[in-house]
């Protein structure tokens, strides 16, 4: 009877393990993240955050939001949300944008996490941002300050 027993808990386990893995939240993944800035208007920087996501159009048409945090706290903005997922040259992936503010100069650490229903982490990722001029100061326009005058993504 025991052996009946436990082929009937690892055939519910395997029952599980399937149903998680063709689960549409398990096919969406962050696969990288960029901090841009612009010039706008008055040489003012505008900076955005973007996440990459690459997904499954057919099980996930729409990848989980994306979470936002600067040194742990979370950003204005946040969570993100993600576009459609669209297959374009053989990839298919969407992404998350949000604005980012900084008011401190010096290095943030910025983390993108994407959660399930139940609040576990699905994906995650990390960037190191050297901030050297905040985005409401003008930059710049000549010399080796306006080259400076952005921010830096490291891994």
């Amino acid at each position: 009877m025991s052996s009946g027993r436990i082929g009937l808990a690892l055939g519910a386990f395997a029952a599980v393990a399937v149903s998680m893995a063709g689960s549409p939240l398990a096919t969406a993944d962050i696969t990288d993240m960029a901090v841009h800035t612009t010039s706008g208007v008055g040489d003012v920087d505008t900076w955005n955050i973007d996440a990459y996501i690459t997904c499954n159009p057919a099980s996930t048409p729409v990848a989980p939001p994306v979470h936002f945090t600067d040194n742990g706290k979370a950003l204005p903005g946040s969570p993100g949300t993600t576009g459609a997922c669209v297959t374009v040259g053989g990839v298919s992936q969407t992404s998350s944008v949000i604005a980012f503010l900084p008011t401190t100069l010096g290095v943030h650490h910025i983390v993108a996490t994407q959660y399930n229903p139940a609040g576990s982490v699905l994906s995650t990722i990390a960037r190191d941002v050297n901030v050297t001029v905040l985005p409401s100061t003008p930059c710049p326009t000549t010399g080796s300050a306006a080259m400076q005058c952005k921010s830096t993504t490291g891994s």
